[in-house]
């Protein structure tokens, strides 16, 4: 099953797989490559097939000297430094002078470790990215993601994938996506989907549009190896209390059975011995009745054997009182084992039901994690936009910028600053000319007033022009202090923004990693809750089968008090058969009753026999019972049996999904890579637009004057 994690930036890993097929080179002639670490930009075709695959290479660390490293490239270029890179066959040679070094290469080939296809369909309709771009209806888009059977690699297998994308809620509605995450990112829905390494996806989104458009489809992949240590330990001892119930209710099963036998044992030798004896008794209390009806002259004879039967019949009785009472004992025995068993089936209950509590209280919110991602990605874009404003200023606030501009004006600085010191230095010869001629004018006695006064604007004049040049070295001295203020500014937000670009990437990996525990934990919790639902009958069958013990044991407290009722009439008619024979006069009439009592009785006899019959099938059926609740005990003893490991097994597999195996990063671009630290992936496919055309109103230029073009240059003229 897919999960998707909200993510503003949707991104797509898909790493393209890139094989380095060169012909064989010697150990010894090939040289060590750097270590460095890669990252893959792939860009897909909306349709999801691969365009053009490139390469940014990291040299951190101090990089300074030659830089040896391999892959086949149609061409290369050095993002960090001016430094030439040599490109020979598939080695590349860099003599670097930064401590830290980027290049980026487009590789010869497009294959990659996973196979992307993108469809879209209106209406049950498919239509390509370019035709489906600004239609109306019931849309459908399906992204099956599979491996690439022609890449050979252990990327698929090890490497994570997220994919997201993002919908325009003004143009897409009741947006359902069954594997999705789906949120709110201002005005657009976002829908996020992980991948976990060696798994497939195919993700179906339906929406209902108007003037259809959609940005690109992003997807990210990193490998999933993370160090995570799980504390089971509270989670083992549930499951020891759990299995240490079980043994208590087997063995609870094993003296419940026990305790049966021993019943049955006793209810059938001394209870049918009773009942026989009884019955043995009657027969002959009867017998002695019919002689002594048929034979009034020996009713002595008959009273003696009268007297017989009963002291048989009182042996039989007591006999059967002896044996009911055994029952009694049994009986009670093993309804004071009931509570045993309750017990134990009520901690195998209460363990399993801690267990899904402790499992029901882990929860994840992944609104808080789409804040977070969404506060870093607008953190990382101003921290961008910082510096490429910083670059632009300082590319224009210099001084050499300055002189340029003013050029284009039609003012030359540095001439005007040689005119400026040449006009200086011939009106001071001119001042100092006419100062002599004034000397000589006013030696003749001539009136020098208008020359004086010429003079004074050209002294005025000469302080203008240096005042300019002055002017124009404040402005230089200025410019320069402002340009070499940048330049250090810059160096301190470009280090900003690399730095906040690592840090944004951690939280990405952290949001996956919290998205594909979830899913894990999620299936454990379901399977517990399974367990406790079913145990849960199992648990009403126990208390059921406990009840009908207590039930039976005081039903039986009927039967010992009729046997003891029938005890003390044996007794008495004991009594009376010793008085009968010590007198027999007047006790014909009597020894009649006597013979039909004694048919009564001993059709009393017959009914007891076949009522303690009933009484040995219905032992003889709760011995059965307890052997089968036996039997079950048993089987679940020997289920659960080493279920302590099977579980601690069961934990360390499904962390181990999550946290990935020992992986050892390998290069994407070549096999002679041997020092790679990490290869990330980041794959884009183009959107879905509608094409805009629009009118373009030409403006004539409103022409400046020279002090709005220098306020212009700083972004501080602004017309009125």
């Amino acid at each position: 099953m897919n999960h998707f994690n909200l993510r503003k930036s949707t991104s797509v890993f898909l790493a393209s797989a890139f094989l380095v097929s060169a012909l064989p080179v010697s150990a010894s002639a090939m040289e060590a490559n750097t270590d460095k670490e890669e990252v893959i930009y792939v860009n897909l075709d909306n349709d999801g097939s691969v365009r053009e695959i490139n390469v940014v290479n990291i040299f951190g660390g101090d990089t300074e000297g030659v830089i040896i490293d391999y892959g086949k490239y149609l061409d290369v270029r050095n993002m960090a430094t001016i430094d030439t890179i040599d490109l020979s066959g598939d080695t590349i040679k860099i003599n670097s002078s930064a401590e830290k070094l980027y290049y980026e290469g487009k590789l010869e080939s497009t294959l990659m470790p996973w196979d992307i296809q993108i469809r879209y369909f209106l209406d049950g309709k498919e239509y390509s990215a370019e035709e489906i771009a600004g239609k109306s209806g019931e849309i459908k888009i399906t992204i099956c993601i599979a491996q690439n059977q022609k890449y050979k690699g252990d990327f698929y297998d090890n490497y994570a994938l997220q994919a997201s994308l993002s919908f325009d809620t003004d143009k897409c509605k009741n947006i359902a996506a069954p594997d999705a995450a789906v949120a709110n990112a201002g005005s657009k829905k976002q829908l996020t989907c992980t991948i976990l390494p060696g798994k497939g996806a195919d993700i179906e989104i339906t929406a209902e549009v108007s003037d259809f458009e959609m940005d690109g489809i992003s997807i990210n992949g990193i490998p999933l190896n993370l160090n995570i240590e799980v504390d089971d330990e509270e989670l083992m001892e549930q499951i020891t209390e759990l299995l240490d119930a079980v043994s208590q209710l087997d063995d609870g099963a094993a003296e419940l059975q026990d305790g049966v036998f021993d019943l049955q044992d006793g209810a059938q030798s001394d209870l049918k011995s009773g009942v026989n004896d009884l019955k043995d008794g009657a027969r002959q209390l009867h017998s002695g009745a019919a002689d002594l009806k048929d034979g009034g002259s020996t009713l002595q004879d008959g009273a003696a054997d009268l007297q017989n039967g009963v002291n048989a019949l009182d042996e039989g009785i007591h006999s059967l009182n002896s044996g009911i009472g055994q029952m009694q004992e049994a009986l009670n025995t093993l309804n004071q084992q009931s509570p045993e068993l309750v017990n134990g089936s009520a901690s195998f209950k209460a363990a399993l039901t801690q267990l899904q509590e402790a499992l029901g209280g882990v929860s994840l919110v992944t609104e808080d994690l789409s804040a977070l991602t969404d506060a870093s990605s607008a953190m990382k874009a101003g921290i961008n936009d910082l510096v490429n404003g910083i670059t632009a200023l300082q590319n224009h606030v210099n001084f050499d910028a300055y002189k340029g501009v003013m050029s284009q004006n039609g003012l030359d600085i540095d001439g005007l600053r040689q005119k400026n010191e040449s006009a200086v230095s011939g009106l001071e010869g001119l001042i100092s000319s006419l100062s002599t001629q004034i000397e000589g004018l006013k030696n003749a006695g001539i009136d020098t007033f208008g020359i004086e006064s010429q003079v004074s604007q050209l002294s005025d004049i000469i302080s203008l022009l240096k005042a300019s040049n002055a002017s124009i070295g404040g402005t230089e001295s200025y410019l320069q202090t402002v340009s070499s203020n940048l330049s250090s500014l810059l160096q301190g937000a470009a280090a900003l923004q690399e730095n906040y670009g690592i840090f944004d990437g951690k939280i990405g990996e952290l949001v996956n990693i919290i998205g594909g525990l979830a899913y894990q934990m999620s299936e454990l919790s379901s399977a517990i809750n399974t367990l406790v639902s079913e145990y849960g009958k199992l648990d009403q069958g126990i208390n059921g089968y406990t009840e009908a013990v207590a039930k039976t044991a005081a039903g039986y407290s009927q039967i010992t008090d009729g046997a003891a009722q029938l005890v003390t009439g044996s007794s008495a008619l004991k009594t009376g058969s010793e008085n009968l024979y010590s007198g027999t006069g007047g006790l014909l009439s009597g020894i009649v009753e006597i013979y039909d009592g004694t048919g009564t009785l001993k059709d009393g006899t017959g009914t007891l026999d076949d009522g303690a019959a009933e009484l040995l099938s219905g032992i003889a059926q709760l011995y059965d019972g307890a052997g089968e609740l036996k039997d079950g005990t048993s089987t679940i003893r020997e289920e659960t049996a080493g279920m302590d490991t099977e579980i601690t097994d069961k934990i360390d597999e499904l962390i181990e999904t999550v946290t990935g195996g020992d992986f050892e990063v390998t290069s994407f671009v070549s096999d002679k890579n041997t020092n790679v630290q990490s290869v990330q992936f980041v794959i884009k496919a183009d959107g879905v637009q509608t094409e805009e055309v629009s009118e373009v109103t030409e403006e004539m230029p409103k022409k400046l004057t020279v002090w709005q073009k220098f306020l212009n240059l700083f972004g501080l003229y602004h017309e009125n």
